[in-house]
């Protein structure tokens, strides 16, 4: 089988570009990273916002981003900070606003390309974020949603809690299921300004105990694991609903998941290294997650 060495300029031929569905950019971009260090263990980063670096440089996109500021953000992600000290080659597949469902997108074109490449080891990190971002959208459309809602009864606050914990693991279940394919690939999965959701079905040394937001802050959300942009998503909900009984209860669980949202952004806001936006770890926050992971993760 042909080999495939990864570079900078030909993430088009692997992995699909964010666009109008998923951001505001309105052309296509790839705006991932990667850095050869000529080794044979490739680690891959997965995530968010977070994972991307918003927040290093101060505001800023990938549109508009500066060539040195771009730079700055690389040499100061978590990801490039861990696979400098353990000299391996390093992927970064992450971009803000993206929800769960987005990374398991990656995490399946990365398997796809997995056996082309010629690494013996491939450390999959996947830091997952709220909860039901981008909820009944085109990256949930296989799933009938409304079906659900119409045959099961959703009278109790617990049944919608219950069904959004679900959501988390069918999604993380897949990623087990694609990484667990090939014996090269160990999975890592954390989070980041949420608590955990749904890891009761990964392998306890497939988990990341800590969630970044926990080292940053020293401040425990209590289960918290939607934010803001999740709620927007879990508005959605309402429309899929069966009867004026559903409608009510969810009502008042909505009410519940927004103070809980905006709770968790006020703990956030004032974690120890955040930037000046006031919602992600600066370079320094990067730093300190990359530490934690290599002292006690790998």
């Amino acid at each position: 089988m042909k080999k495939i060495k990864l570079d900078q300029d030909n993430f088009k031929h692997f992995f699909s570009p964010v666009g109008p569905l998923h951001s505001h950019h309105e052309e296509h971009v790839w705006p991932y990273d990667y850095v050869d260090r000529g080794s044979d263990t490739l680690l891959v980063t997965i995530g968010d916002s977070w994972t991307w670096g918003s927040g290093i440089c101060g505001p800023f996109d990938a549109g508009n981003i500066t060539e040195e500021d771009d730079k700055f953000r690389v040499s100061n992600l978590y990801g490039n900070v861990i696979s400098k000290e353990k000299k391996w080659n390093w992927l970064n597949l992450g971009f803000y606003s993206m929800g769960n469902h987005w990374m398991v997108d990656k995490v399946f074109e990365l398997r796809g390309l997995v056996p082309h490449l010629h690494f013996k080891n491939i450390v999959v990190v996947c830091v997952m974020t709220g909860t039901a971002r981008w909820f009944n959208t085109w990256q949930d459309s296989l799933t009938d949603h409304k079906k659900f809602f119409t045959t099961n009864k959703m009278t109790e606050q617990e049944d919608y809690e219950n069904f959004l914990i679900e959501l988390n693991r069918k999604l993380l279940r897949e990623i087990m299921l694609l990484c667990g394919s090939d014996e090269r690939i160990q999975l890592l999965v954390g989070s980041n300004q949420v608590d955990h959701c749904g890891f009761d079905v990964l392998n306890t040394d497939q988990v990341i105990p800590l969630p970044w937001y926990k080292l940053l802050s020293n401040t425990d959300l209590d289960g918290i694991f939607v934010d803001l942009e999740s709620i927007k998503g879990l508005q959605r909900m309402e429309h899929l609903l069966d009867n004026s009984d559903q409608r009510i209860t969810f009502q008042k669980w909505m009410i519940e998941k927004i103070d809980q949202a905006e709770k968790g952004n006020e703990i956030v806001s004032k974690m120890q290294d955040v930037a000046d936006d006031k919602f992600h770890p600066n370079h320094n926050g990067h730093r300190m997650w990359a530490e934690y992971l290599l002292k006690d993760i790998l």
